[in-house]
């Protein structure tokens, strides 16, 4: 009875992975190559109509701007900030400046805007830092 061979998986990020592999070539273990990159990961990357990011909310009764980021999705963000108003949470600064003055928030459209699609990370911060200088 001849041996089997046993497959093993490395994942490919470099060609020095490449390398490793080849020193198994006179053994009988088998390389499998896994990519980094499977489709799953680059679909859940595509934002379709409600990326992430730097996001600013308006005021609708004295148009006071809040600038703020989020990784999630900005209209998963809008829903939370609804949520405090509603449930008289004061966990947001927009949400508290709705409460404290008993102004009226708007609806997503007219009250939420994306100023910058990026994903979390010091980018976020730094592009988050630039609009608040810029609203300010």
């Amino acid at each position: 009875m001849t041996p089997r061979n046993k497959w093993i998986t490395f994942t490919y990020f470099s060609p020095l992975v490449r390398r490793v592999t080849n020193l198994f070539q006179q053994t009988r273990l088998k390389i499998a190559l896994r990519g980094t990159n499977t489709i799953q990961q680059l679909a859940s990357k595509q934002t379709r109509g409600d990326p992430s990011g730097v996001y600013k909310l308006k005021c609708s009764t004295c148009n006071k701007v809040y600038v703020g980021q989020s990784g999630r999705t900005i209209g998963v963000r809008f829903k939370e900030y609804i949520r405090y108003i509603r449930s008289n949470t004061s966990t947001s600064a927009c949400a508290t400046h709705i409460l404290e003055n008993r102004h009226e928030y708007g609806k997503k459209q007219n009250t939420l805007q994306l100023l910058k699609a990026c994903q979390n990370g010091k980018h976020m911060d730094c592009w988050e830092a630039l609009y608040m200088q810029v609203f300010r």
